[in-house]
């Protein structure tokens, strides 16, 4: 075992580790709010390099230890407000994102962000349950996971309690509302011959999401095979100048699905019955309004 000696200014401890022949010193850091004492643990092939590492190490406070966790929800915004401007990331989300760091900040952010530990973090989403949507509580605990994620590769921090974390047991997840064969096959029948006849029949017998169903587009779509192909490629979104094509929410969500006979007779006969096709980005779009302009979920 290797020996350990104080250093001349009694704020640490250095020793010779054998298995790794190297220097160790493990300097006193600040203590954590609640007085417990922390070290932190470096290694130099020298004992003079050791040493002085040791003495500038326990004269100066680690910039990690400065960092607040509002400071890290800042740092973090900056980056995120750069995705919508790159089509990577919906306004939408982005002030969604807007609200739960408002509420993290006036909970934990003038905590330092080494000295949230995995138990007040869950005691704080334990309060938020209390009165806001679980929903929204989950999206809070994201958040905070992707601001320390975010510190994590900027090499600010190792620390990440939201990793650690979990949400409080009692959410108040809302079942899904799912139409029954019936109301399914009610649907189809009534609206047969409408203009949205097609994208009706595409999201129930396919399963697509409205963004997605929305944003397809003509070469997606396989009428020649037997079944019928239908490719998603993109997902219809909403950036800082308005709708665009982007890829789909993950990566599994990029996918290829047989088609049932009602939905490619309903998608040839749309095809038929479409007058006049978009110009210009819009060209190949499926489903579009009589302007050329994509259909959005709110302009159905």
């Amino acid at each position: 075992m290797g020996s350990t000696n104080r250093s001349e200014r009694g704020a640490g401890s250095l020793f010779f580790d054998k298995g790794s022949k190297r220097w160790v010193m493990m300097p006193s850091l600040p203590k954590t709010s609640d007085g417990k004492r922390r070290r932190s643990r470096r290694s130099s092939k020298t004992r003079a390099g050791a040493m002085a590492f040791l003495t500038n190490e326990t004269t100066t406070e680690p910039e990690s230890v400065k960092v607040t966790v509002s400071d890290l929800l800042d740092g973090w915004q900056r980056w995120v407000h750069r995705r919508p401007a790159a089509n990577q990331l919906a306004v939408s989300t982005v002030e969604l994102y807007e609200l739960c760091v408002r509420h993290l900040k006036v909970g934990l952010g003038t905590r330092r962000a080494v000295d949230v530990s995995v138990d007040e973090l869950e005691r704080f989403l334990a309060c938020q349950s209390e009165r806001l949507s679980g929903q929204h509580v989950v999206m809070q605990r994201n958040v905070l996971d992707q601001a320390y994620r975010w510190a994590q590769r900027n090499r600010l921090l190792t620390w990440n309690p939201a990793q650690l974390s979990t949400c409080p047991a009692q959410l108040d997840h809302k079942p899904c509302v799912a139409l029954t064969a019936s109301q399914a096959q009610r649907l189809l029948e009534t609206s047969r011959g409408d203009r949205l006849h097609a994208l009706w029949a595409v999201m129930l017998g396919v399963g697509l999401r409205p963004g997605e169903a929305m944003a397809l587009t003509w070469p997606c779509v396989d009428l020649g095979s037997d079944p019928g192909v239908l490719h998603v490629r993109h997902y219809l979104r909403r950036g800082t100048d308005g709708v665009f094509l982007g890829a789909p929410k993950t990566a599994q969500s990029s996918r290829s699905l047989d088609m049932p006979a009602f939905v490619s007779d309903a998608l040839r006969a749309h095809s038929e019955g479409v007058q006049t096709r978009p110009e210009g980005s819009w060209r190949d779009l499926v489903f579009s309004t009589g302007g050329g302009a994509p259909r959005t979920a709110t302009g159905i």
